[in-house]
């Protein structure tokens, strides 16, 4: 089985931290990862070993708030936006895994500062795998069709 190996700016966008923030975990031990090249790559297994510390927990938590807040309180639209949380039955980790590889190919064509602002996280309580996803409206349709879309086997 192949797994998804993700990178500095891909644990970025699934968190709601910075890319800067994602390099301060690794320095400090908190992220661990491979070196290919110049990048670093990262497995599941290393994303969920970095949510065991809880600061890193809130750090994220935070952030999930902070953007879902900042679209609530904005002010100044010049474009139509909408802000969707899906929560996507996920019985097996993996599972939800490859489908947020999957929306995160899709955000990452686009050029970074019209890019829909995206998070992820697995609840391994509920089997739930909830993405939350702001940005122009056509976007975020994009990606709710991908999330409905089968994986073809």
């Amino acid at each position: 089985m192949k797994k998804n190996l993700y990178t500095v700016d891909d644990v970025a966008k699934m968190t709601g931290l910075t890319s800067r923030t994602i390099h301060n975990y690794i320095r400090d031990g908190k992220l661990q990862g491979k070196k290919v090249g110049v990048q670093w790559r990262f497995t599941e297994e290393n994303i969920d070993e970095l949510f065991k510390d809880k600061k890193v927990e809130n750090d994220v938590m935070d952030s999930r708030n902070t953007i879902v807040l900042e679209f609530l309180e904005k002010k100044d639209r010049h474009i139509p936006e909408i802000c969707s949380v899906i929560d996507y039955p996920a019985q097996e980790r993996n599972l939800a895994d490859t489908l947020c590889k999957k929306l995160l190919d899709f955000v990452n064509t686009f050029q970074e500062n019209e890019a829909p602002k995206f998070s992820y996280q697995y609840i391994e309580k509920q089997r739930v795998a909830r993405f939350i996803v702001i940005g122009e409206i056509q976007q975020v349709n994009e990606l709710i069709k991908l999330v409905n879309t089968k994986e073809e086997t």
